[in-house]
């Protein structure tokens, strides 16, 4: 412990650092004791004053306060003609200050100040401004800002900071300030510090010329003894506090840069993993005018993500109003809201307003209402896995009135939705920033992988219903391209109809489905040596098939669902469970419908996915479930690739439609694998039998 440990700068600048966390705190917590010039009596300064004190009161340190009495003009005449008693006066205004806090935050800071005068640690005078030798009215109010720490080490270390420290709690939380800081170790910076010193020490020892300095009256000290709490670890001062900020990753940064540069919106396309969720709430973080920060996301465990983890880790002292499931919105979220309207450009509130909705729920005319009348300047808009929005179903959500927008999504583009991408970026903007899954690898933010196919067999009357769709699939393609006289290169799906998409849905369940899975499940099983890990199922029939050879093989396991009322599982139950998983009390999480999207299990060592779609996005996010770690792990992806029949052979066929759609999954999956060209080799050898070998080339 000591200052001299500290790195500290010789000037802090609230526009480029973290004041609280990068001085205040670290000087306190190293210091034994405090004497600080605190501006004139007001609570604000006082809480300013016990601001990042408590490791300053561990160290059992001791402090001296100065603050100066700002007197109404009649008072000074009183005192002046003998008619009022000054210490009376004083008292009276400094009682009545003390009787009318009203915000928490200047409360506690207050009650904590209050502990140390209980407990002797804290000496408090009062400096009464004098004007032509007589005390002063309002106009010469004493405003010194000073403050010298010193600690106990020999010899003993000693710094001073002065500057435009407001002495308000706005003035430490939003202001841009700045200040100087002189250390004792320092012989250039001395002659400033020993000023410091000076100037505390001749009000401290009542020698100024222009004030009075006199003890705190009796009946304040009694009155702050009442606020005291019995014991110090009561106040929990912390959760005033914002937690340091994190130091941003190189991607991250510039991600913010070029959304800034581009009039703040766009699209940040990063790969699962790397950090969307920290840099778009720093991004909403950026100096500005005062705004609600509005987040919406695709689902209930998301928003339970944002609203009670992701947030909070970012800013302890948010105020957040979760919309969706069974949380109560419909009345808080227009009173709140009403504020804003009221005040417009002068809407400052102590916390900062976090609206986090389903887009279900923000595409709802009660949640769009409640946002009419407010500034644009007031709104800023995050979207969580943006390309829902490209939906119709969602696309409401963007009619709240927002100047920033920002959306995060690891795959932005919507397969074979041209026209939804398009609405998507209407809405917020071009990409402005990618970052690969490869570039995240390389830079040690996520886990190299190895990645390993197993195959299934589509039975023979599996194989007959796959093909007879596929015929029925080119036929209706033919169609629509003939009468659209869409061209050969735009082909084979540039327009679908819902005929079309109902085909290519029962073609995909056909593999989704495929019996021969479970089998190849059971004979990867005796692969997996590392623990835990999720398998991805499609149904219910195929988990309870899967769930059966888990328990017959001795397994833990525990099951996470989302589904159809009757076989649902409730947001309590799913956050129980994943929370069993997350700290080690099953081998396995069989996951059905769950857990594609932004969920954090970074203990999890790898997957196994069943129930694989064409989706490129849905095996993206499967893939970045076991990518978040630790250093040293290396997690393990194994994939059930479906073939046809091994009796299937030929060109020009249904079979290689099917086996080109499960390559373009394996070349996605692979391509980033340390294993990737030992799993080429696998593949052209299982294909050679059909014909199809040179599809490995993916």
């Amino acid at each position: 412990m000591g200052l001299k440990t500290i790195q500290f700068k010789d000037v802090y600048d609230s526009d480029e650092e973290d004041i609280l966390n990068d001085f205040y705190i670290p000087a306190l917590s190293n210091s034994t004791e405090y004497k600080r010039l605190a501006g004139y009596f007001s609570s604000s300064a006082l809480a300013v004053a016990a601001r990042g004190i408590s490791g300053f009161i561990k160290n059992n340190g001791r402090m001296k306060l100065v603050v100066g009495a700002k007197l109404k003009k009649d008072d000074v005449e009183a005192i002046r003609k003998g008619m009022e008693d000054r210490d009376r006066v004083i008292a009276e205004m400094m009682i009545e200050i003390l009787d009318n806090i009203e915000s928490e935050f200047v409360r506690d800071h207050v009650r904590a100040l209050a502990w140390m005068v209980a407990n002797n640690k804290l000496e408090i005078k009062v400096a009464i401004p004098l004007s032509a030798g007589k005390i002063a009215d309002g106009f010469g109010t004493y405003h010194s800002k000073v403050g010298i720490l010193s600690d106990d080490d020999d010899p003993k270390n000693t710094i001073s900071f002065s500057g435009s420290v407001n002495e308000s709690k706005m003035g430490w939380r939003y202001n841009i300030e700045e200040f100087k800081v002189f250390r004792s170790w320092i012989k250039v910076q001395n002659a400033y510090l020993k000023a410091d010193l000076v100037t505390f020490e001749k009000y401290w020892n009542g020698d100024p010329k222009r004030a009075i300095v006199m003890d705190i009256p009796t009946a304040v000290r009694k009155k702050l003894i009442e606020f005291a709490p019995e014991t110090f670890d009561e106040l929990l001062l912390e959760r005033h506090y914002p937690p340091p900020k994190k130091v941003l990753w190189k991607h991250q940064s510039e991600a913010i840069k070029t959304w800034v540069d581009n009039d703040y919106r766009g699209i940040f396309a990063m790969a699962t993993g790397t950090g969307k969720t920290l840099a778009a709430l720093s991004a909403s973080g950026l100096p500005g005018p005062a705004m609600v920060t509005v987040i919406l996301v695709p689902t209930i465990p998301l928003l339970e993500q944002w609203g009670k983890k992701d947030i909070l880790s970012y800013d302890k002292n948010a105020d957040i109003i979760m919309c969706g499931g069974k949380h109560r919105w419909k009345t808080v979220l227009p009173l709140k809201l009403a504020v804003v309207r009221k005040q417009r450009e002068n809407y400052s509130p102590e916390r900062r307003l976090y609206v986090v909705a389903t887009m279900r729920t923000a595409s709802s005319k009660g949640f769009l209402l409640a946002w009419g009348g407010i500034p644009s300047n007031n709104v800023q808009l995050i979207c969580d896995e943006v390309h829902h929005l490209g939906a119709p179903t969602y696309q409401g959500c963007t009619e709240i009135n927002s100047t920033r927008r920002l959306g995060l999504s690891a795959t932005p583009d919507r397969d074979w939705d041209d026209e939804g991408t398009q609405k998507t970026v209407d809405n917020f903007g071009k990409t402005v920033s990618t970052y690969t899954i490869e570039e995240a690898i390389r830079d040690g933010h996520l886990s190299p992988y190895k990645y390993f196919p197993h195959f299934s067999f589509l039975t023979m009357d599996e194989w007959e219903e796959f093909e007879e769709k596929s015929h029925e699939i080119g036929k209706e393609a033919a169609r629509i391209n003939a009468k659209e006289k869409i061209p050969p290169k735009d082909q084979p799906f540039a327009y679908k109809t819902h005929k079309l998409e109902r085909l290519l849905r029962e073609r995909a369940i056909i593999k989704k489905k495929a019996r021969d899975k479970t089998r190849a499940v059971q004979e990867t099983l005796p692969h997996i040596h590392t623990f835990p890990i999720i398998i991805f199922c499609e149904d219910h029939e195929q988990l309870d098939r899967i769930k059966r050879i888990i328990k017959n093989s001795v397994y833990r396991f525990l099951v996470y669902y989302s589904g159809k009322p009757g076989k649902k599982m409730s947001t309590l139950q799913r956050s129980k469970t994943l929370d069993r998983f997350r700290k080690g009390d099953a081998d396995f999480l069989l996951a059905m419908r769950c857990l594609d999207e932004g969920l954090d299990v970074p203990k999890c060592q790898g997957c196994i996915i069943v129930a694989s779609a064409n989706s490129t996005r849905q095996f993206i996010q499967r893939r970045g479930r076991i990518l978040r770690g630790f250093k040293g792990k290396t997690a393990f992806l194994h994939d059930i690739v479906v073939l046809p029949p091994k009796a299937i052979k030929g060109r020009g066929s249904a079979a290689e439609t099917l086996i080109r759609q499960e390559c373009t999954r394996i070349g996605n999956l692979a391509g980033a694998a340390e294993n990737e060209w030992a799993v080429r080799d696998k593949i052209r050898r299982e294909l050679k039998p059909y014909g199809l070998g040179h599809m490995a080339d993916f």
